[in-house]
């Protein structure tokens, strides 16, 4: 039977694995950051809740069993992998082509139209079309996690983790808007711009050519 201690050990595991892997660099980072260097620390933080949103249908559709069929279905993750790779592509051209600088007043905000929802969105768009988080979910939740550990606790694990991207990524936009570091950046920010789009575009075109199963 599976006990209170082999929860909280099984909570820390899924803890560590998934703090290392959110925290490492990939899409959802570099979106993040050219949000901050283009649109300002409220936009960025939009985009950030998006991204741990995006969480909550990894975590659903592995607690719903979908994600078993999706494990087994070579062309259920070769459709994510292809819809992820354009949009990552399609973002980093819409960066490399946009030219605005950034306008900072005193307050750190930046004169804008993007809404909440085009930006929330975008952060959405881009973690739930990432077949590298599909990928690791239902790992996660296929070997990390036991089949005994009850839906209750399970879906608690993916709070957890939606929670903790969000405030990973809301505070990578703070730090990326201070105001020093936000000054630096715009004095280059066509080139940071540029780069990150490039980055994007690689990504996409990386996991285009990858061979995710």
């Amino acid at each position: 039977m599976f006990s209170n201690t082999d929860i909280i050990t099984q909570f820390f595991t899924v803890a560590i694995i998934h703090l290392f892997a959110v925290m490492s660099p990939g899409p959802d980072f570099v979106v993040i950051a050219k949000q901050s260097i283009r649109q300002g620390r409220r936009i960025a933080i939009y985009t950030a809740l998006g991204i741990g949103t995006g969480i909550l249908i990894h975590i659903s559709y592995c607690l719903i069993g979908i994600g078993f069929f999706a494990s087994k279905s070579t062309y259920a993750l070769e459709t994510i992998k292809i819809l992820g790779a354009f949009y990552l592509i399609y973002i980093g051209i819409s960066t490399i082509i946009v030219k605005n600088k950034l306008e900072i007043n005193k307050k750190n905000k930046t004169k804008t139209n993007v809404s909440f929802y085009s930006s929330f969105t975008l952060g959405f768009l881009t973690n739930i079309l990432n077949p590298k988080a599909t990928l690791f979910f239902l790992s996660l939740y296929s070997v990390i996690i036991k089949p005994d550990t009850t839906f209750l606790v399970q879906a608690i694990y993916g709070i957890w983790m939606a929670i903790v991207t969000a405030l990973w990524f809301c505070f990578l936009s703070i730090i990326l808007t201070n105001e020093i570091i936000l000054k630096t950046f715009h004095k280059f920010s066509d080139r940071i711009s540029l780069v990150l789009g490039f980055i994007l575009i690689i990504f996409g075109i990386r996991l285009l050519f990858s061979n995710i199963i």
